[in-house]
């Protein structure tokens, strides 16, 4: 019997494999579920610009010697944290709250 191997070998064998592909299923379950993580806080960011225009006419409509006055301001908002540290925390927090603000929109339309 030298071309066969023995079945205790195979045994082995297969639940080296075994354990082996068990391994890199979880592996590759961590790394989608941070890559994942990594997507939801990426769209997170959130920029509002807000413009707003003041006109100001003469008191008088047959007035014609002053000419209206516009202003426009713009307000640009942004909610990004500052630093890379707070970028990380923000990002966690953003993962953290995830389960939270479903659970509390789920509640919001039965109510």
């Amino acid at each position: 019997m030298t071309g066969s191997p023995e079945p205790r070998a195979v045994e082995i064998e297969d639940k080296r494999v075994s354990r082996m592909k068990k391994k890199a299923l979880k592996s590759l379950a961590l790394i989608f579920a941070l890559s994942a993580a990594l997507a939801v806080a990426g769209c997170a960011t959130h920029q509002e610009t807000t413009q707003t225009t003041y006109t100001t006419s003469p008191a008088y409509a047959d007035d014609t010697s002053t000419p209206p006055q516009t202003t426009t301001t713009t307000t640009t908002t942004n909610d990004e944290p500052d630093s890379v540290v707070g970028s990380v925390f923000h990002a966690v927090g953003t993962i953290i709250l995830f389960p939270f603000r479903l659970v509390g929109d789920a509640l919001g339309l039965l109510v």
